[in-house]
């Protein structure tokens, strides 16, 4: 909804409604029409706001206070009562035309008129869903449609790239956009990559599309269908990925070292972590993504062995108030 605001006066085109239309048409195709101005209602008249002081149209020209546009903030807690809005959640994840919501407990009975409060500021969504959390051996979110479409398929857009999915039906953070362009920024042609836990394949795709040749697993089934349409949709050869519908822990890899190596299964990757490190080749690297303490107690040093080092810990997004996704890059740097 626009807000509106009288400003400085301008000259409009003061037509019949009968005649509004054609009015319109004109002015637009002979570059009369002031588009900075919203057209006036007056009556039996609508008065179309000009550039210029004389058109050759019929009509009279008639000075006024325009009528401006004035954008609706896109916070969408403004259109909420102000016992809701203190309570309402400040961000939110956004996959394609989806928002998802973590709702507290003392919101779930004002859910709706918030979920309809963001379709009001976000014109681009079309449907809210809460998130009551990752659930399940897929790391699925269990979501529920609040306000809009009855529809959990969208495409996500990020870095030139399009990611389609039914996220009802696979993992996908849309927090890690990112990441994957730090890990791009970094790969270099021709490396040999794993994707641990490539779910969709957002990371494989930003990594093939740099000309790295990428191993993807996944167990869920239903990411391996929408993975293989991303790698179609994205353009990238079938030369440079193979996708496996298996889990890490059981894919017979043979003799493969692979020179980088991406963990990402936030609340389940340490227990992978010995498995990556004889994986990697020597000057590879992990990246592990975990969710681990904000007050730095846990040491990842007392989980590599010898000849491997944490180069970097850094904080992705907080997760909980005790709590954050931490991404480790570790580098094997001796045999």
């Amino acid at each position: 909804m626009l807000n509106l605001t009288r400003i400085h006066l301008i000259s409009h085109l003061k037509v019949l409604k009968e005649k509004a239309q054609e009015a319109k048409d004109f002015l637009r195709k002979e570059g009369y029409l002031n588009s900075d101005f919203l057209p006036i209602n007056e009556g039996k008249f609508i008065l179309w706001p000009l550039n210029q002081d004389t058109i050759p149209f019929e009509g009279s020209i008639v000075k006024c206070k325009g009528v401006g546009h004035v954008k609706q903030s896109r916070d969408y807690r403004l259109n909420l009562a102000d016992n809701i809005s203190s309570l309402a959640p400040r961000s939110f994840d956004i996959f394609g035309k989806i928002a998802i919501l973590r709702l507290i407990d003392d919101l779930k009975d004002h859910e709706k008129e918030i979920a309809e409060a963001l379709l009001l500021s976000h014109k681009n969504i079309k449907t809210v869903c809460a998130d009551s959390g990752v659930h399940g051996e897929f790391r699925i979110r269990n979501l529920r449609i609040i306000s809009g479409k009855n529809n959990f398929v969208s495409v996500h857009k990020e870095n030139g790239m399009r990611f389609e999915a039914d996220i009802s039906k696979v993992y996908f953070s849309p927090r890690l956009a990112t990441e994957r362009e730090r890990l791009s920024s970094l790969a270099n042609e021709g490396e040999l990559v794993l994707d641990a836990f490539a779910g969709v394949a957002p990371f494989s795709i930003s990594l093939a599309k740099k000309g790295s040749k990428v191993l993807s697993l996944d167990s869920n089934p239903d990411a391996e269908i929408w993975a293989l349409k991303n790698f179609v949709n994205n353009g990238v050869s079938d030369k440079q990925y193979s996708y496996h519908n298996s889990k890490f822990e059981k894919f017979d890899f043979g003799l493969k070292k692979f020179d980088r190596i991406i963990m990402n299964n936030p609340t389940n990757s340490l227990p992978f972590l010995n498995k990556a490190m004889d994986l990697l080749a020597e000057k590879g690297m992990i990246h592990m993504y975990m969710i681990s303490p904000k007050d730095n107690s846990f040491d990842i040093s007392n989980h590599l062995n010898l000849g491997y080092n944490c180069k970097s810990k850094k904080e992705v997004h907080a997760y909980s108030p005790s709590s954050s996704l931490f991404v480790f890059d570790i580098r094997r740097d001796s045999v």
